[in-house]
């Protein structure tokens, strides 16, 4: 049993006791909330406003009237939009004038999203009792670090009476945060949350009824006031391009205990984390270069791996991602969004080949790793080319195989099929495509084989991702494209045999009937001609084919058998 209350999640069948009505007194229902504590219920920000008085209602807890509640200028964080049109804040803590017991309250919980299934409960109009909806957690938006949440069907997207109410994660049974808005317009298909390490960034006073492990090790943690010269600003760029998600997902640096590179790497972590990125350590650095900041949200956890084991650094790991039972590193490859994790120290792990072995399979299985290592040479080295250069290396050459593949093999097959049979009128445009996809890959192939190694490097890996998913797309094309037209190739072949193996015995059967034979002689040579042609129009061979077979079963049935 956890403190969210009867399973709700998995059950639905009761509405648990923290989850707040709220609505002005003798007026309509503004939104919904979570108690946290027996006096505060957390909420959106538009929902509520300071100095107006409010009525909120548990109706999980029978019994229990509405409360009058308030809330301070203080414990009101405003939505803002910054210059490039990101939503921020939208939060509050409503003060309830007379508590609730204890055993009614609940926590939210420290959780690395966007990852997987959600429910959210919510107060929509017309419908003052709630209703749960499922949801998605798709991805990150903006430098606030909202999270999109994609209705499981139409009907589930979270309207307006949903703001402030909680978001549970399926796989943990927790709180995870909190819905803010929907996407105005009919065209929307999204609504948005705040995760808990977010709200906690805009209410730290919340954190007192806060669970879960805390993203960012405090030895990694930026707290010193910036120096002049301090800042390393090529490594900050660097770490700023990973934290975005550009690039090789894999970085692997060196960067001692002490020193501008030790105290940019903890810059950086602190200000890609969702809760440690608050106003007071942005406005440290806003004097400092915009591509040396990453965004929020840009890591699931950072990690000081020193004197740990690989069974230990896996559980960490599980833990930021709410797997429960055994962390078995085959588990992260079934999470839709793979892990991004920094892990300092790695040659000082308990056993940095375990380790490195650990973290070999979790590359493997997509994850975007920061891995830090403390001396120069050895296994920072080795980590780099079986990391880095190896595995680039050969995503390079894979991409020339299936160019080649695209250039040599597949366009000439579609040539080759094209000649033989025309397509059907509703594919004409598929092998439109993919015959300019070819020619668009002969010249991407040659632009691959002249690449500058500096294109090649593991910083700008983008490139070679855009050609894959081009290769990826044209291939696709190609093969439905020679599928459609290797039917039609089946198809004309059996035409074909039916056409020939029904002359002889339709002579056979007309007899003596001169003129019958005269005419299903020239049907069959229509439909033989028709069939053999090339490029061959399938559907009038057919329909000549139909003709020569419709004439000798009509000329049978005219002799009435006296032929046999």
């Amino acid at each position: 049993m956890t403190r969210t209350g009867e399973r709700a999640v998995k059950s639905r069948l009761r509405i648990p006791s923290w989850i707040a009505r709220i609505g002005e007194p003798d007026g309509p229902v503004l939104g919904a909330g979570v108690l946290l504590a027996p006096d505060r219920v957390l909420t959106a920000a538009h929902v509520v406003s300071p100095g107006r008085p409010y009525v909120v209602h548990f109706l999980g807890v029978p019994g229990v009237p509405g409360v009058a509640a308030t809330v301070r200028a203080d414990e009101h964080v405003p939505q803002r939009e910054d210059a490039f049109g990101d939503r921020s804040g939208d939060l509050a803590l409503l003060r309830l004038a007379e508590p609730l017991p204890a055993e009614h309250t609940t926590r939210l919980h420290r959780l690395a999203a966007p990852h997987g299934p959600v429910s959210m409960y919510g107060f929509p109009d017309g419908d003052a009792g709630g209703r749960w909806h499922g949801a998605t957690l798709v991805a990150a938006r903006g430098r606030d670090s909202q999270v999109q949440l994609r209705p499981q069907t139409p009907g589930e997207l979270a309207l307006p009476g949903f703001s402030g109410g909680p978001v549970i994660d399926h796989e943990t049974d927790q709180v995870i945060g909190i819905v803010l808005s929907v996407d105005e317009g009919s065209g929307s298909v999204f609504s948005y949350m705040s995760p808990t390490e977010t709200v906690l960034s805009h209410l730290p006073q919340a954190a007192a009824w806060s669970a879960g492990a805390e993203a960012v090790d405090p030895a990694l943690r930026s707290t010193a006031t910036p120096a002049a010269g301090r800042l390393d600003v090529p490594f900050a760029t660097e770490l700023a391009s990973w934290f975005r998600g550009e690039g090789w997902p894999v970085l692997v640096t060196v960067v001692p205990t002490r020193g501008a590179r030790a105290w940019t790497l903890a810059r950086a972590v602190t200000l890609a984390d969702r809760e440690l990125r608050t106003r007071q350590t942005t406005s440290a650095f806003t004097h400092d270069p915009p591509e040396t900041v990453p965004p929020a949200g840009g890591h699931d956890l950072a990690l000081d791996v020193a004197d740990l084991t690989a069974g230990q650094v896996m559980r960490r790991i599980a833990e930021r991602l709410g797997i429960s039972g055994d962390p078995r590193p085959e588990r992260l490859g079934a999470l839709r969004v793979p892990l991004a994790a920094v892990l300092a120290g790695v040659d000082r792990a308990a056993d940095p080949d375990d380790l490195l072995a650990l973290l070999e399979r979790l590359a493997q299985q997509g994850a975007r790793m920061l891995l830090v290592f403390r001396r120069r040479g050895g296994r920072a080295d080795q980590a780099a080319e079986s990391f880095v250069r190896r595995p680039l290396h050969g995503r390079w050459s894979r991409l020339g195989s299936e160019l080649d593949r695209i250039v040599d093999e597949l366009g000439p097959a579609l040539d080759e099929r094209r000649d033989r049979v025309l397509a059907d009128p509703g594919t004409r445009l598929l092998l439109d495509q993919a015959e300019a996809g070819v020619r668009r890959t002969r010249m991407l192939r040659e632009w691959v084989a002249h690449t500058p190694e500096r294109e090649r490097e593991p910083g700008r890996a983008d490139l070679l991702f855009t050609f894959e998913d081009a290769a990826e797309r044209r291939r696709q094309r190609l093969e439905q494209a020679l599928d459609a037209l290797g039917s039609r190739l089946r198809r004309r072949e059996e035409l074909l045999g039916r056409v020939t193996a029904e002359w002889p015995l339709c002579r056979q059967r007309a007899g003596s009937g001169d003129d019958r034979v005269m005419e299903a002689y020239r049907l069959y040579e229509r439909a033989l001609s028709l069939l053999r042609q090339t490029p061959c129009d399938v559907e009038e061979a057919e329909r000549a084919a139909e003709r020569f077979v419709r004439f000798c079963s009509a000329t049978t049935s005219g002799n009435g058998g006296g032929a046999r």
